[in-house]
């Protein structure tokens, strides 16, 4: 009988991870509905003012490059980044 319930409520959190699934794909973000050029133009807001260094990693270009596929073409396609 333990195993049965046991086995209720997962199936119940299972159904409840999938709707949730469900409407985090449903949810649209700001941000993402700016033009490229936008984008990009904060990107490069986003640079030191002390001149052209060699990026590393916990640098503006590689950070927003990191954070989903889009930011990362648009990064990439940002010449004044590199």
């Amino acid at each position: 009988a333990a195993i049965l319930r046991q086995q209720a409520h997962l199936s119940k959190l299972h159904r409840k991870q999938i709707e949730l699934e469900r409407r985090l794909g449903l949810i649209v973000y700001p941000v993402l509905t700016l033009p490229n050029e936008i984008v990009s133009r904060i990107f490069v807001n986003c640079l030191p003012d002390h001149g052209r260094v060699c990026p590393l990693q916990s640098t503006a270009p590689l950070l927003v490059a990191q954070i989903c596929r889009c930011w990362r073409a648009i990064a990439l396609e940002t010449c004044q980044l590199w």
